[in-house]
């Protein structure tokens, strides 16, 4: 069986995603496809690249940068500065390194924009897409980010917008058990945006969550809140290994 693990797509409380991923990899439990929707395609894109090392202090280096700056209006730009706070770690990472140049499967979805409405767009290891725009393409909300990254020729959203969880997309490149690390204390999968639903988890399935709110917010980006929800997730992970030894091992 094929191990595949999603990241939700939960804006600062990612950085839950980054200890749990950290601890996995650690205990020496490494999936060999890697999806992730939002801010959860960051730490998907690390780890495909195969730089878990890397991630952590990438994630750190934008602590302490304010995602709210008003004095950039008396300069006529705007004030909310998600795109550099996300893209310039992303940048000193990764280059103009392409999603092909990566050596482990990764699935990051992009919701695409047109007159004929939305439509879900899965960029892969098969698409000439430079791994810090399929990730800010996937991270893209209107307003806390200013740059908008087009792909296919289309202005890219949110690519949590269909399923915060990309459980479907790590399977359609051959994960038969996928884990799904959440930012949330629930273990029901998020599906819709702005107003979710909330789905039952697929029995191909096991959820890797906190087991109460992380303490970092959606745009939180103070150091102390951060590291906490790092460690969050590590100890997370250590219970999450325990639990699920046996499935584990049979999806290995």
């Amino acid at each position: 069986m094929t191990l595949g693990i999603a990241f939700e797509g939960c804006a600062g409380r990612s950085a839950f995603s980054v200890g749990a991923a950290l601890e996995l990899i650690e205990q020496r439990v490494w999936p060999a496809i890697f999806s992730g929707a939002s801010s959860g395609a960051i730490v998907a894109a690390f780890l495909a690249a195969g730089r878990p090392a890397e991630l952590e202090s990438a994630w750190l280096r934008a602590a302490g940068r304010p995602v709210f700056r008003p004095g950039m209006l008396l300069h006529g730009r705007w004030p909310f500065r998600m795109s550099d706070v996300v893209g310039e770690p992303l940048r000193q990472a990764f280059g103009d390194q392409s999603l092909t140049d990566l050596p482990h499967e990764v699935a990051i979805p992009v919701t695409l924009m047109s007159l004929r409405g939305r439509r879900h767009r899965l960029l892969t290891r098969q698409d000439t897409v430079a791994v810090v725009d399929a990730v800010l393409a996937s991270c893209f909300v209107p307003g806390p980010y200013s740059r908008v990254i087009r792909i296919d020729g289309h202005p890219a959203f949110d690519g949590a917008w269909r399923i915060r969880t990309p459980l479907d997309d790590c399977t359609r490149l051959g994960a038969s058990r996928v884990i799904a690390v959440h930012g949330h204390p629930r273990d029901e999968i998020a599906s819709g945006f702005p107003f979710a639903r909330h789905l039952p988890v697929p029995e191909r399935c096991r959820v890797l969550r906190p087991s109460r709110p992380v303490p970092v917010g959606a745009y939180d980006t103070d150091l102390l809140r951060i590291r906490a929800t790092i460690g969050a997730g590590r100890h997370a992970a250590r219970e999450f290994l325990t639990r699920n030894a046996d499935w584990l091992d049979q999806a290995g």
